[in-house]
Parts: C-alpha cells; structure tokens; sequence
C-alpha cells in the first residue's frame, strides 16, 4: 500500500512538473508574440519615419537645399560612447567608439551614416558618400571629443545627378590622401542613367579644394542594359562599383565592380570587374587582375610585392585574394562570375543566371587563382590593411579586416573585426581571429606615428580608435 502511495506521489509529482512546464512554455510563446509584435509595429513605425525623411530630404534638393551643407557649416563632432575590450594573439587593446549625430545620410539600408577616411602625417580626413568633408589633427581623436573642421569644394558643381545627394546606393566610394592631393572615387552618370566608377583629384586647401577629373572611362553601364532582362533578378547594383584606391609610386590603384553585369569581369576589353592601374600623369590605365565581382578593399606589402584585395562574393562566397605583382607573364583571374563559393541570390534550379555564370565552386579547377580565404555564408567583407610588429608584438605578417552585414539578418562573423595571419611562403592564412564588435566596420587606416587604429563604423555614424591597453 505504501509503494503504491509513493507511485501515485511521484505520479502527481510528474505531472504537475509537466503542467508547470506547459504553461511556461505557453506564455514565453505568448510573451515572444507579443514581443514580435512590438517589434514589428516599431519597425513600421520606423521605416515610416524615414520614408518621410526622404520625401522631405528630396524635395529640398529638388530646390538645391542641401541638409549636409546646413550640418557641416561649422564642423561635425564625435563624442565618447563607448569602450570595448579586445584580445588578440596575447595582447589586450581597447576600441574606443565616438559617436556623431552629423552625418545624416547612409547608402545602406543597414547604416546610419556612410563615409570614409584617410590620413596624412598630419590630419585624418572624412568624406561623407555625399561629398562633405572634414578633418581633424591627429593629435586630436584622443581625447573625449573629436571635433571636426569642414572643408569646402566644388563637388556639387561636378556631380549633379539627385541620386548621388539622397540616401540611395549612388555616392562616393573612397578617399586617397596622397602627396598633398585629395583623390575621391565615385559614381558617376556618363550619361542619363549610365554609370560607372570614375575619380575626383584636387589639391589640398583647407578653405576650399577644388577637383576636377582625374580619371573617367566613357564606358559605363545602363540600368535598362539588356542583359538586365535575362533573369527576374537582376538589375543595376551601385553597392558593386568597387572603388577602392591607393597610391603606388606614379600610380593610384583602383578596384572597379561589375555593377551585377557579371560577364564583363572576364572580359578583357573593359575596365569593369577588375583591379586597375592607372598613371598619375598619362591617366592610361592598365589591367592589374580580373575576375572580381566588388573589390572593396586593397593593400599592399611593397616588401613581398603582393596586393591584397577583400572581395564581396553573391549570397555566400566573400573572398580576401593575394595579387603576386612579380609575376607579369599574364593577368591574374580570379575567376568571377564562372568561380564563387557563393550562389545567386534567390538561385533556383534552372536557374537562367547560371548559363553566363555558373559559379563552379573550385577555382583551381578552371584554370582561375582561388582565394587565400572565403567566407560561407558572407560577411560583408570591408577594409583591409596592415598592421606592424609594434601593434602585435609579433614578427609576422599581420592584417586587420573589417566586416559589416546586417544586425537584423546577422550571421557569424558579421559586424565584426577579423584579424589573420599571413604566411607568405605558402601563401596561406593563419592563426585567424574573428571579434564581434556589433557595427558595420565601412572603412580602417593604420596610424604609424600613434601604433593605432582608425575606422569608420557605419552602424552608429561611429568613429572607432583602436590601440594597445596600456
């Protein structure tokens, strides 16, 4: 009788166990609806909020009123936000993030802002994507408040198509600082809505630059191109312009995408889907490598002669590629759009996209150089550059990447800061590292004179320094 008591003890036991369990689990499903549905009422209340922005932002324009012109009139300010702690290969260092509510255009739906930057030995230099500049002494982005001087110019009497000056894809795409000269690469309108990558030069003046064109090819891509008609699903990108430069001796490097018009990038009679160089005197260009979808960032290692290029892949397939500069007996391809790791976007199958582009997954295999890294799903690969013995305390080659993506879709990797390192006699990575650090990273410069690191971080309109811990 006893034994048959316990049973029904434990019975009960169990079974107000489960129904406790059921309940729980029926409101934390009640609780994450209602949590969903206050999230998606906040979400449509805030695409609202910016649909009007817009609506109001172009109807100034349309009457040349120029909101950014109002903002920077007497500089921009980036405050302290905040600190993150970071480890890397046994070293501590510290991210300082300084947040700005002044640049107030982004050309990506997941941005608040969208600029980029660069350094001489003295200044760090910003251009928003709408042309606004500024800058501050080095000396001055380590205090609690970076305060920013404006720059005027004459890119509004250069660039002229609304596009450019709203928050869409079209804008600038870098800024070179080079032997005191100021090159912006961007998104130019060859004619009514053809486009493609050209770049600005002017000298510096802190009053007012003047630019004028340094290099622009009169071949450029429709949006109503044919070949936009082949599959449902393709248009005119501007995220895929490339852009990226830099300077190497009497050339300025430059990274040109394809605009979503895969096929040219094997094509060797155009500039798009390549890494070009083009000479500061002559502005003849010459074909560095082909076969890359949008080359989003370039370094280089004069010592080993080799450039380092981040490329975004389709859905999937992000690559960080290495250009051997010794060897010249024929253009190194990197095998876009017959080679990717990733697919297209929405790719069905029998899908039409994969007759011109059949994105093979080896690279090797088709007589194309494959990447010394790709990333599956991708990550928004940004920036690359360098970074030297004194900040790593170590005597190999080490580089810092940048990634971005998207908070509301985030994946592994995203948002975050991925540090390698090289091994140049095998031409691999290793001891690789990815931190989060929860924002779009657009943009990063190594400061020699201060053994830190300077980025662009889109998320929050953030400026983000980078250095050892003391």
């Amino acid at each position: 009788m006893f034994i048959k008591l316990k049973n029904l003890v434990w019975l009960f036991l169990v079974l107000l166990i489960l129904a406790v369990l059921v309940l729980s689990v029926i409101n934390t499903k009640k609780n994450l609806d209602i949590k969903s549905n206050q999230i998606e009422f906040l979400e449509k209340n805030l695409n609202k909020k910016k649909s009007q922005i817009k609506n109001v932002h172009e109807k100034l324009i349309s009457n040349n009123i120029y909101l950014e012109d109002i903002v920077f009139s007497e500089g921009i300010n980036f405050n302290h936000k905040s600190n993150l702690e970071i480890e890397y290969n046994s070293n501590n260092y510290t991210l300082s993030e300084f947040s700005s509510d002044d640049i107030v255009f982004a050309k990506h739906p997941a941005a608040s802002s969208s600029a980029y930057i660069d350094t001489n030995e003295e200044n760090l230099f910003l251009v928003t994507a709408t042309g606004q500049i500024a800058y501050s002494n080095l000396n001055n982005i380590f205090s609690e408040k970076i305060e920013m001087i404006s720059i005027k110019s004459n890119i509004k009497d250069i660039i002229n198509y609304a596009e450019f000056y709203k928050s869409s894809p079209f804008g600038i795409k870098d800024i070179l600082v080079n032997e005191n000269e100021i090159y912006i690469s961007y998104i130019k309108e060859v004619n009514n809505e053809c486009y493609n990558t050209s770049i600005l030069i002017g000298g510096i003046d802190y009053n007012k630059i003047n630019f004028s064109e340094f290099f622009s090819e009169e071949d450029c891509i429709n949006k109503n191109d044919p070949f936009y008609k082949i599959n449902k699903n393709d248009k005119l990108v501007p995220h895929q312009a490339g852009g990226r430069m830099i300077a190497v001796n009497d050339e300025i490097l430059l990274t040109v995408g394809e605009y979503r018009k895969r096929v040219l990038a094997q094509n060797e009679n155009s500039y798009f889907g390549k890494i070009i160089s083009i000479n500061k005197n002559s502005k003849k260009y010459k074909i560095i490598s082909k076969g890359h979808r949008n080359p989003q960032g370039l370094y280089i290692n004069n010592q080993i002669n080799k450039l380092f290029s981040t490329e975004h892949g389709p859905d999937g397939g992000d690559e960080i590629n290495v250009i051997d500069l010794s060897i010249t007996n024929a253009t190194p391809n990197y095998g876009w759009p017959i080679s990717s790791y990733g697919d297209h976007y929405y790719q069905e199958k029998d899908d039409s996209r994969l007759d011109l582009s059949p994105l093979e997954k080896s690279h090797k295999k088709k007589g194309f150089i494959e990447p010394i890294k790709y990333f599956v799903p991708s990550v928004g690969i940004s920036e690359i550059t360098e970074i030297p013995k004194k900040f790593t305390n170590s005597n190999s080659l080490q580089f810092i990447v940048g990634t971005m993506g998207t908070a509301k879709r985030i994946k592994d990797g995203m948002l975050s800061l991925y540090f390698f390192e090289y091994d140049n006699s095998n031409n691999k990575i290793k001891n690789e590292k990815l931190i989060p650090i929860k924002s779009r990273v657009r943009d990063i410069k190594y400061l020699s004179q201060h053994n830190s690191v300077v980025m662009f971080l889109e998320t929050n309109s953030t400026l983000g320094i980078l250095k050892q811990k003391n």
